[in-house]
């Protein structure tokens, strides 16, 4: 009885939360074929699950991120008064080089900065 309790509530949470909803399906089925592989005992096929799991989780992840803008773009749209500050991060590079002709030496480096990444959103939204 209390495991039918336990998934009526997760079948509840992934229907209406749309950034929960698709991790909660890939757990789910990852633990429910872990168990089949696990029974196996065979190496192959654990690894062929926890490979497949991988790739599973990674697309969740992908849609729990598509549904999290979704939800900022309708939180937006419905507010009466919206900040956004979004900076991004660069990526830092760095050469160093050391050359001879036999009489001379040449040593050299070069490198390029970064940004730091900050995203702040405020949505004011006033009763009508």
């Amino acid at each position: 009885m209390e495991k039918k309790v336990w998934q009526a509530g997760l079948d509840v949470l992934m229907e209406t939360t749309p950034i929960l909803g698709p991790a909660i399906v890939a757990m789910t089925r990852a633990s429910r074929q872990l168990e089949v592989a696990s029974d196996s005992n065979n190496i192959v096929t654990l690894n062929d699950e926890a490979n497949r799991q991988r790739v599973e989780l990674s697309m969740a992840e992908m849609q729990a991120k598509v549904a999290q803008e979704v939800a900022i773009a309708r939180r937006i749209e419905e507010a009466d008064e919206v900040e956004i500050e979004e900076y991004y991060e660069g990526e830092a590079q760095g050469n160093a080089g050391l050359e001879t002709d036999g009489s001379s030496v040449l040593f050299g480096v070069s490198g390029k900065g970064s940004r730091v990444t900050k995203r702040v959103y405020r949505f004011k939204r006033y009763p009508s």
